[in-house]
């Protein structure tokens, strides 16, 4: 009899929690119990993740996984929690304050978004990003503090979470330094980060540990 395979596998304390992460290859060894692969962008993971929670009204916290680009003040190869979230490619001119402000928006759900203070700042777009230096540094929004990671989905999932009332939390692996390497090196690390995510999840929020075989 051939011997099944051996996968690590976490447990939810509850059915209240959601991981949400872009893409499989993110955490490519382990089985969540609840998870959800939105794909890459902002468009798919607003949808995908609002799409979710109307048909899960149970769901009271939503975590996010994924890899990001190091902009300021991090270092590739480590895991980080992000709680203030930017849009970075959102520029209505003169009909609002600046860029990275949506005209028309509620003001509770737009501009800036916290989720506490203890964490970094990141800045969501949909451009993977190999030049951070060319990038508005949004000043006018953060009182001078630059913003720490780049990254394609995260301001789209904490909107939709402040939206519908959501706990959103948010770490993020540097995959790359947002430079003309980028590229290459998201390729090299894309799954660098699942074993400190899980230690995260254990440690933060009460996943226990088991093992199914395949």
């Amino acid at each position: 009899m051939k011997q099944g395979k051996l996968l690590p596998h976490l447990r939810s304390p509850n059915n209240e929690t959601l991981i949400v992460c872009a893409l499989a290859d993110e955490l490519p060894s382990y089985l969540p119990e609840t998870i959800l692969f939105t794909g890459v962008g902002k468009i798919n993971a607003a949808y995908s993740l609002t799409r979710y929670l109307v048909g899960h009204p149970e769901i009271r916290t939503v975590i996010n996984y994924g890899t990001g680009g190091g902009a300021y003040k991090v270092d590739m190869g480590n895991l980080y929690k992000c709680t203030t979230f930017l849009q970075g490619d959102i520029n209505c001119g003169q009909l609002t304050d600046g860029p990275g402000i949506t005209f028309g928006d509620d003001v509770a759900v737009s501009g800036v978004l916290n989720f506490g203070t203890e964490g970094l700042i990141c800045r969501t777009q949909d451009t993977f990003v190999t030049d951070v230096d060319t990038l508005d540094m949004f000043e006018h929004l953060m009182n001078d503090e630059k913003f720490n990671i780049v990254d394609m989905e995260a301001y789209a999932l904490a909107k939709v979470c402040a939206s519908m009332g959501k706990d959103f939390h948010c770490y993020k692996y540097i995959s790359d330094d947002a430079n003309d390497e980028a590229s290459e090196e998201w390729y090299d690390n894309v799954a660098g980060g699942e074993e400190l995510f899980y230690d995260i999840l254990k440690r933060e929020h009460g996943f226990t540990h088991i093992q199914w075989i395949i």
